[in-house]
């Protein structure tokens, strides 16, 4: 990624943190799993709060190497709930260290 390619940095920055998220909890990477994106992977990670996830590009699928490639089914959250979802989980965590 360069600076010419601002969105792609972006793409990469995101794609480091939700590889975090998938080491933690149980996570799978499916290919094809989106027909209008059939070359960018799909990401789903379930966490305590339900299920998130994230298309990957291809230039990112490096840092997921240690994700299982499989099959798995959207749940079909939308982009709110998603969210929702992964504060909800942020917030738990957060009160246990208190």
């Amino acid at each position: 990624m360069s600076a010419l390619d601002p969105l792609g940095s972006v793409y990469r920055e995101r794609a480091h943190l939700v590889a975090h998220l998938a080491a933690e909890h149980p996570s799978v990477l499916v290919h094809r799993a989106d027909p209008d994106a059939p070359d960018w992977p799909v990401i789903f990670i379930d966490l305590p709060t339900g299920q998130v996830s994230w298309h990957i590009g291809p230039a990112d699928l490096d840092l997921f190497e240690h994700v299982t490639v499989g099959t798995g089914a959207w749940d079909g959250h939308d982009t709110e709930e998603k969210y929702a979802r992964l504060d909800a989980h942020t917030r738990a965590l957060a009160q246990k260290e208190s």
